[in-house]
């Protein structure tokens, strides 16, 4: 659906840290929401969208300096009724930036900023399961070895 020429607008160009640049449009008037059509071929336009908006919200999560995937929002804040201004951080080189994008992006985001944790907590898990597992066979082989004496508890 297209704004309606007499309707004032302000447009902005936001470079992602990922170096992608998108185009920020307010409107002055809150869009009409698009029909729902089921079934209907219109609804890929709907499912092109949705790609778009997590393909942008993936592209917050990269940095544009050293390309690591794992840059993290530090501080956001509405920037209007329907735009959030984010201040994003890589932990790799340090680098820092802000962006303002719409709420359907901040939801694509907090997705992967979910789908993010997920990974490192399961990571986290794996790795402290082998450290434990690694401890108690160098136990072991200490114990069979004689290393490890009663008189050592």
């Amino acid at each position: 659906m297209r704004p309606d020429p007499h309707t004032p607008s302000q447009t902005r160009q936001v470079t992602l840290p990922s170096g992608r640049t998108i185009e920020i449009v307010y409107l002055d008037e809150p869009p009409m929401p698009e029909p729902f059509v089921a079934e209907d071929p219109g609804a890929s336009v709907l499912d092109e969208r949705a790609a778009r908006l997590a393909e942008v919200a993936h592209d917050l999560t990269l940095c544009g300096a050293c390309g690591c995937a794992f840059v993290q929002p530090v501080d956001w804040d509405e920037a209007g009724p329907r735009h959030w201004r984010l201040e994003l951080r890589c932990p790799n080189c340090e680098q820092r930036g802000t962006v303002v994008v719409e709420d359907e992006v901040v939801d694509h985001y907090d997705l992967e900023l979910e789908r993010g944790a997920a990974i490192l907590a399961r990571a986290l898990h794996e790795t402290v399961e082998q450290n434990v597992e690694d401890e108690v066979a160098r136990f072991a082989a200490a114990l069979d070895s004689g290393l490890v004496l009663p008189e050592d508890f």
